[in-house]
Parts: C-alpha cells; structure tokens; sequence
C-alpha cells in the first residue's frame, strides 16, 4: 500500500524499491555541449558493451549517421525544458529551486517510472542529451532515485570548431561569442555534480585521430571490461562507423587563447579539460580544482548578462512573429516623445 501523502518523486522511489534487491544498475550519461562530438562518442560506448536502448531517434540531415539518443529519454527532456521554459539557445543560468517545482517534479516522477522499466533489469546502459549536464539536478534526481551506479562521459571539443559545426545549421548561433556563451552554460554551472564519480573526458578531434586508443581510455577511466566483443566492437566502430564524418575544423589551445573573440571563460574551460582528455591533468586534482572553481566563478558574474541576453532574443523572436509588435513598439515610442 502506497502512502497517499507521498509526493510523485517519493511514490516512484517507492514503487522501484518495491522490486526485489538486485545488482545495481550502471549508467553512463554522455555529457557535453552540442556540436561537440556527443553522437560519435556515444556510438562508440556501444562498441563498448553499453546497452542504448532499441528506440532509439533516427539520424537527419545534421547527424546522418545517427543521433543515438533514446526517443524516452528525449521526450524527457522536451518536457523537461518547456517546464524550465527553456530552448536550445537559451543563455540564462537555472537556480536550483527551479528543479524542485511540482511539475517538474511530476516529470521527474514519470521519468523514474519510464526508466526503470526500460533499464532497471540492465547491467550497462547510457544516455545522450546534449543539456544533461546543464540540468544535472533534474537527472541526478532519477539517479538517486533508482540506485544506480552512475559513471560519466564528457565528450569535449575545441569552441572554436564547436562554433563552426553550429553555424552550418544556424549561422546566429554559430557566431563565436553565442556558441561560447551555449558552451559555458552547458558545462560549467553543474559540473560540480560529478565529483566523486568515475569520470572520463573525450576529446572528439583525438577520438577521430586514434578511436582504438580514446575508447580504451573510457574503459580505462569507467572501469569497463574489454574482452573479445567489445575489442571486436572497437575495431568495427574505427574502421567502419568514424570513417565517414572526418572533421573539417581543428583547432588548439593556443588558437582558442590567440582568439580575441573567444570568451575568456570557455577557454579556459575548454583548456583545463583539454589537460584531462590529454591525461595531463585528473579531474580530482588539486590544480583542477582551484583553475575550475575560478570558471565557475566566472559564469556565476555573468548571471545578470546571459538572463538579459535571453530577455532581449525572446524579445526580438516575439516582435519578429507578432504582426500587431511594430505597431505597439511605435505606439511607445510615441507615448515617450509625448511624456519629454
């Protein structure tokens, strides 16, 4: 019998736990910001052993080998930003408080359900959405929820590339100081939420350059067994799945700090966890550490700017749609003329 008090999170937890005690579960989320090689290197934790599911959504014009995310997990997430009232472009930071309202807890509620039963019976399975990261809390939530044992992928590429890939699909977007601003918000604010789990950063220009060698490091890095089926798995994703979409852009660090139009943040940023994906530097590092937290101080300053840089596009999108908006806007400027 079910506590009729309970919230949706509590029920769901109760209803999961309700279940005989097995092994728990590992996940692997992929996290990054778009355009940053997400796809490619989900396609190869699959080379890995991992499970992604059978629904998966099918490839298009920008990823036409494949997306690799899970049709549940991505209707999730739809619901989950017109709940935050979010879109793809959107700069504003998120407040925790946000994450703890009853829709989105009712979501969230669903989530658990949706999931569990879809995964709970898997011993290794992943996930892809390009905005986990920036709304951590959400799916910590789920996490936690079900008791997984949860190990994190960062795919990582250059901001400079980054930028170009998006302005092939969206040249506003794929300007350099927007796409920083994506990337910044994409990454740092809940970045903090991974310490103390296993966690690998992949950098897509080194996995295009030696696949064999980056999806050993995953393993190395989220403790994945490599046998016969996942070593013959690694060799058919190197010689046949990469072989198709070469990047046209690379960039490195330097370019990224001789750039008068990258933002300062992103590259540093980008820099610290480029040291990772290189094995130079450990996430759980002293040096990482103070570097990060001066980031994330960063974005924390920019807080005011990314919400108004949001209010003023929204603003611009609903006159740009709104036939009656040029009227009221001249209507304004009249009543202001008239009022000096």
């Amino acid at each position: 019998m079910f506590d009729e008090t309970a919230t949706p999170v509590e029920a769901a937890v109760s209803t999961a736990s309700a279940a005989p005690e097995t092994k728990r579960s590992t996940v692997i989320p992929v996290l990054g910001a778009g355009r940053s090689g997400t796809s490619a290197i989900t396609r190869g934790l699959e080379a890995l052993g991992v499970d992604l599911g059978h629904n998966l959504r099918s490839g298009s014009g920008k990823n036409p080998t494949g997306f690799f995310e899970d049709n549940d997990v991505l209707a999730i997430s739809k619901q989950l930003k017109r709940a935050l009232d979010i879109r793809g472009h959107s700069v504003r930071l998120l407040d925790d408080a946000e994450f703890e309202t009853p829709r989105i807890k009712q979501i969230q509620a669903q989530a658990i359900k949706t999931l569990g039963q879809r995964f709970g019976d898997t011993p290794l399975w992943g996930y892809k959405y390009s905005r986990t990261l920036r709304t951590m809390p959400f799916w910590a939530g789920i996490h936690d929820a079900l008791n997984l044992d949860v190990r994190y992928l960062i795919a990582l590429r250059n901001p400079m590339s980054v930028a170009r890939s998006r302005g092939k699909i969206n040249p506003q977007r794929g300007r350099q100081v927007w796409s920083d601003m994506e990337w910044l918000v994409n990454v740092v604010p809940y970045f903090h939420r991974l310490a103390g789990r296993p966690c690998a950063v992949v950098d897509f220009d080194r996995l295009m350059a030696d696949p064999r060698g980056q999806l050993l490091r995953v393993a190395r890095d989220l403790d994945l067994p490599v046998g016969p089926a996942e070593q013959a798995g690694i060799d058919e994703y190197a010689e046949q799945f990469l072989v198709q979409g070469k990047p046209s852009t690379r960039f490195s660090r330097d370019d990224l700090i001789a750039d008068p139009w990258v933002n300062r943040w992103t590259a540093e940023g980008y820099a610290l966890l480029d040291e990772v994906a290189a094995d130079d530097l450990s996430l759980d590092s002293p040096a990482f550490v103070e570097r990060w937290a001066g980031v994330e101080a960063g974005v924390r300053d920019l807080g005011p700017f990314l919400a108004e840089f949001d209010h003023l596009r929204t603003t611009r999108v609903r006159a740009g749609w709104n036939p009656a908006s040029p009227i009221r806007e001249m209507q304004q400027v009249w009543r202001d003329l008239k009022a000096k």
